[in-house]
């Protein structure tokens, strides 16, 4: 049986993982693009625009496949919590292995920061196991999954027929 929302659930689980690295390379490379502006603007945001575009998608990534995998999994493995939080906790592991690569290629290979990426994959597992029962609708406990927002709201926009430009105009009109 195919739990309707858990993919979509999942993916705003991903994005919040997604965002924190993201947030913490876009800060970081803020910081260290505005010295050497002698090798052109490119050069110097590139790494940085690799880093958050890359974590923002190791974030989805591993929500879309922790989420469609709950969706599609047995129900007498979906309605067991530890069962269900250990399939979360693995998936999540495995897939956050993605973070770990992208911080391998914008520090090429740092040493630090890829082993710092490397040793928060057990808090990343845990937190899947944590949420794994509302991203699999089982519970409700963490309201922010199941409120749709401004995820929804930019898909509706995105989908409707119509220009981009008047689809920006709505946006912006929605953020302000």
């Amino acid at each position: 049986m195919v739990r309707q929302g858990a993919v979509r659930r999942g993916m705003r689980f991903g994005v919040r993982v997604g965002v924190i690295p993201a947030v913490f390379w876009g800060i970081l490379f803020l910081f260290v693009a505005v010295a050497p502006f002698g090798s052109g603007p490119l050069a110097v945001l590139r790494p940085g625009l690799i880093a958050v575009v890359g974590s923002l998608a190791a974030g989805v990534l591993l929500g879309v496949v922790m989420g469609a995998a709950l969706a599609v999994a047995p129900q007498w493995l979906v309605s067991r919590g530890p069962l269900r939080g250990l399939l979360a906790a693995g998936l999540a592991g495995v897939l956050f292995q993605a973070e770990v690569a992208v911080v391998a290629v914008v520090t090429d290979v740092g040493y630090g920061p890829t082993l710092a990426a490397f040793l928060a994959t057990p808090a990343v597992a845990a937190l899947a196991a944590a949420h794994s029962g509302d991203i699999a609708g089982r519970s409700r406990r963490h309201p922010w999954l199941w409120s749709p927002g401004a995820v929804r709201a930019l898909v509706d926009i995105c989908s409707e027929p119509g220009s981009w430009g008047s689809k920006g105009r709505r946006l912006l009109r929605m953020m302000w």
